[in-house]
């Protein structure tokens, strides 16, 4: 009996007839998900790329730190990268108006810093400047320039080479101009100088600051933070990413609850077809939860099938959309990742899934699991379709099988219902 009651299983879920379907509804919820907290998770990547584009790649900046505090800090296990950074205000390149300042050569690329000629400012009467600053002032590298500082004192430089233009320079028409931390150590008039600190990957960086100040002794209003790019990778009070999953949560709930009316209406369609071998199974020794784990294991049956199918799916939405954005406005997205293989993404997919299906198939197998042996033998459960006088316009136009679903579904008002509300939501989202 149970060698027999192992095999029912196979034989009920092999001649399912809405088996396909339930298999592309369950693998579109996983493809929706997928790409919806897939291209979720790109846009944060590219929202951190914005980010440390205009503000730099460092999460805190400590003011006017000595070289004790300095070398101590970038000894730290958790600090990936540190540099200082010198703030001169505004001065003059051959009269003409500039922004002054210095930054340690290893820091730079931190600080979209990247050299375009010649090479970075090493000795004390160097520095570079923006590409476009020597086209327009009409000079090359090796060139001598004359650079008055706000205290009124001036000094010649020769020009180490150039880097790439800044946005926000180059907007304004004040160039900038960096010297090599050297020689800027040697003027006499006093700058702002900060020490900007990347910690790793995985670091709470509130915590880390917090042991930073207890360690050194550091007041509070030394220490400055990049907020825009702490609130993009959520270690801020700033919501910002925060925000973005709330929006994917709610798009989740909503491709679960469609995904539900749509797999339950698939499910119970096909337990009220089979419900006479659902009796004579109990007949013949089957208990309820033997049935009930016959229509579940359907469901797992169909789910594996429909993930991996739903997760490539999803990620084939994913790209899609990061080629139409990243080529139909390069200047915006350019930076965006093109291929993105989204942990989060392919996560949320999966669960949905699951919880779709386990969801939608409980109460078809409760009611399949209700089915009486009495009523099995005697022949009274058959579904009762109405008798038609004449072949129904469906078959003349679709083919049989197709005809019938749409028949069985506007007979049931409840499986309208279901269904309708199951195409609105998608419509929805």
């Amino acid at each position: 009996m149970n060698s027999y009651l192992s095999i029912v299983p196979k034989y009920l879920s092999t001649h399912k007839k809405g088996s396909m379907l339930a298999i592309i509804s369950v693998a579109i919820s996983v493809a929706l998900v997928t790409g919806i907290f897939s291209m979720l998770d790109v846009l944060l990547q590219f929202e951190k790329i914005q980010v440390i584009h205009d503000y730099g790649n460092f999460h805190i900046a400590i003011e006017n730190a000595s070289e004790e505090e300095m070398q101590l800090i970038r000894s730290r296990v958790d600090v990936q990268n540190a540099g200082l950074w010198m703030d001169f205000g505004k001065a003059l390149i051959n009269g003409k108006e500039c922004k002054l300042g210095a930054l340690d050569q290893d820091f730079a690329p931190n600080m979209n810093i990247e050299l375009t000629q010649g090479r970075y400012p090493k000795e004390k009467n160097e520095l570079m400047l923006e590409q476009w600053a020597i086209e327009d002032l009409r000079l090359e590298v090796n060139d001598k320039v004359n650079i008055s500082i706000g205290n009124g004192s001036s000094k010649e430089f020769v020009i180490s080479g150039a880097y790439m233009d800044l946005g926000s320079t180059k907007a304004s028409g004040i160039p900038g101009l960096l010297l090599s931390v050297s020689g800027a150590k040697e003027l006499t008039y006093a700058g702002k100088s900060y020490y900007l600190v990347l910690f790793k990957d995985g670091v709470k960086v509130m915590k880390a600051e917090a042991e930073i100040k207890k360690a050194f002794n550091i007041q509070d209003n030394r220490v400055g933070r990049n907020d825009h790019l702490l609130a993009v990778i959520g270690q801020s009070t700033n919501k910002t990413a925060i925000g973005i999953y709330q929006t994917g949560a709610i798009l989740f709930c909503m491709v679960l609850i469609a995904g539900i009316m749509m797999i339950y209406n698939t499910f119970n369609i096909s337990v009220m077809e089979r419900i006479r071998q659902f009796g004579l199974l109990r007949c013949i020794g089957a208990s309820r939860s033997q049935i009930k784990k016959m229509v579940k294991r359907e469901g797992l049956l169909i789910t594996a099938k429909a993930i991996p199918i739903g997760v490539a799916a999803g990620l084939f939405i994913t790209f899609l959309c990061s080629a139409i954005l990243k080529y139909y406005n390069s200047s915006l997205f350019g930076e965006m990742p093109l291929f993105s293989f989204s942990i989060i993404g392919i996560a949320a997919g999966v669960g949905v899934g699951m919880l779709t299906v386990f969801i939608a198939c409980h109460l078809p197998a409760k009611k399949a699991a209700s089915v009486s042996p009495i009523n099995a033998v005697a022949e009274n459960i058959e579904i009762k379709i109405p008798k038609q006088k004449s072949r129904g316009y469906l078959t003349r136009i679709f083919h049989v099988e197709t005809a019938m679903g749409i028949n069985n579904a506007f007979m049931k008002k409840k499986t309208l219902f279901l269904m309708s509300c199951s195409i609105a939501v998608s419509i929805i989202i």
